[in-house]
């Protein structure tokens, strides 16, 4: 026997259902305070907010190429 639900949730039904905090106004806030940032010329200040966003999406990178690089160096040739 299969059984299959279908569950048609917006966000911010899905948050109220688990629990999860709404984040939105903080996002705001932080987007908020990142332009004003950028705004007064303080880049300094930016890029410390983004800094590790920024290594970690490096690290990420970093990951994919080497799997894709395995991935192309395992390769077998196709049987004819």
């Amino acid at each position: 026997m299969k059984l299959s639900i279908d569950i048609d949730l917006t966000p911010a039904e899905a948050r109220e259902l688990f629990g999860w905090p709404d984040l939105s106004e903080l996002h705001q806030q932080t987007l908020a305070t990142f332009a004003e940032q950028l705004s007064d010329g303080n880049q300094d200040a930016a890029m410390a907010l983004l800094k590790p966003y920024l290594q970690g999406s490096q690290q990420a990178f970093g990951l994919y190429q080497k799997i894709f690089e395995n991935m192309a160096g395992k390769q077998t040739t196709t049987k004819e």
